[in-house]
């Protein structure tokens, strides 16, 4: 029998809309030209002041609703974007549309060939009387990014971020730097820090123009102790509501530009100081980690959702985490038991499924025909 693998887990999730009050309506129909109070107005409490460093760009809802937009230096809209997560039609397109539907519902809306280099997308454009064009991706004839741009709109020059001075030992308050770097991605993709790019920071650091598409190509020891010794305090890790164990974070691309996670440099092999973050929703290991040991978890009065592909200890200690929502389970060895009526992992994950919980646990690698999800 040939063996199959089973090489990714749905473990991530869409970043939580953590701003309730953001009104997605209002985003939807902003258009170039408009006041910047427009934005301010649907962003509502997710709102910020808009830093200098930015250079115009206005991107605290990228994660949590694919919003980005841009103020020229008249204080109104020059740009606009919407990604796949951006979940409400604008301009009467939604995202996932196939190219037919697109043309039903935009008719003038001019689709040109793939574009060079880039097989299997295209770009629908439509210019506006109002001066801004439109334009929309499609990656294998589906809808995924939608923006509004006026072309003569002129940006504030991007200043160079405020960067906090590095104190105390690595890691701190972590006893693993690698640790530190998870939760530190973790900030960064809920805009609770600002790193600026990886070249903003490695230039202030080295204090020199820094080209990382020629010095990327290896770990950075200045960016790798500023992160590890970079300050956080209590207030900063009780807004960590989703940690992922997952060589794809974002602040890897600080450390080490061009990383291509094939090594251990950024393991991590302990969660000392993990329950600092005491407001966890999240906890996804995809990789980067070894086993789980869900009693690790249990501070965690608040965690709702559990992915684990690394394997996992104390299986039963799900059972005491009073807020799950949500298990997703990529392992051959709880899969074999978990298939099996009366062992002590069914038991576990039939209660966890009386009690309203999603449950799914799947197997890594298996021989044809393969079986299916247990759920």
């Amino acid at each position: 029998m040939a063996a199959v693998a089973l090489g990714v887990i749905h473990g991530g999730r869409a970043m939580a809309a953590l701003n309730k009050s953001v009104d997605v309506a209002a985003l939807a129909v902003l258009r170039p030209g408009m006041p910047m109070a427009k934005v301010q107005a649907a962003m509502g409490s997710a709102w910020k002041p808009l830093p200098a460093h930015k250079g115009g760009k206005i991107d605290l809802l990228e994660n949590s609703h694919g919003f980005v937009a841009w103020i020229d230096q008249n204080g109104f809209i020059g740009m606009l974007n919407y990604d796949h997560r951006f979940l409400r039609p604008v301009e009467g397109i939604a995202m996932g549309m196939k190219i037919e539907q697109l043309r039903a519902a935009m008719p003038s809306l001019k689709i040109g060939d793939d574009i060079p280099m880039m097989r299997g997308v295209r770009m629908g454009m439509r210019h506006y009387p109002e001066g801004y064009t439109l334009r929309v991706r499609l990656t294998l004839e589906t809808v995924n990014e939608i923006g509004f741009s006026n072309p003569a709109a002129e940006y504030p020059e991007p200043t160079e971020p405020p960067y906090p001075a590095a104190a105390g030992i690595p890691g701190a308050p972590f006893a693993d730097p690698n640790l530190k770097l998870v939760v530190l991605s973790s900030l960064l993709d809920a805009k609770q820090i600002d790193l600026g790019t990886p070249a903003q920071l490695a230039t202030h650091l080295l204090g020199r123009a820094v080209d990382l598409e020629h010095e990327g190509y290896e770990i950075m020891p200045e960016a790798q102790d500023y992160l590890a010794r970079y300050p956080l305090t209590d207030e900063l890790l009780a807004t960590v509501e989703e940690i992922a164990f997952d060589g794809g974070g974002s602040v890897y691309r600080y450390v080490w530009y061009f990383w291509d996670g094939e090594d251990d440099v950024f393991n991590v092999t302990d969660l000392s100081g993990i329950e600092l973050c005491r407001n966890l929703k999240s906890f996804s290991a995809i990789s980067m980690i070894g086993k789980i040991d869900i009693q690790t978890l249990l501070s965690f009065e608040r965690l709702e959702y559990l992915s684990l592909s690394t394997g996992a200890d104390h299986i039963e200690t799900l059972l005491e985490l009073p807020t799950l929502k949500e298990v997703r389970v990529l392992d051959d060895e709880i899969y074999d038991e978990v298939t099996k009526v009366g062992t002590p992992a069914r038991r576990v994950f039939d209660t966890l499924k009386d009690r309203g919980v999603r449950v799914w646990v799947h197997w890594v690698s298996a021989t044809e025909p393969t079986p299916p999800a247990f759920e």
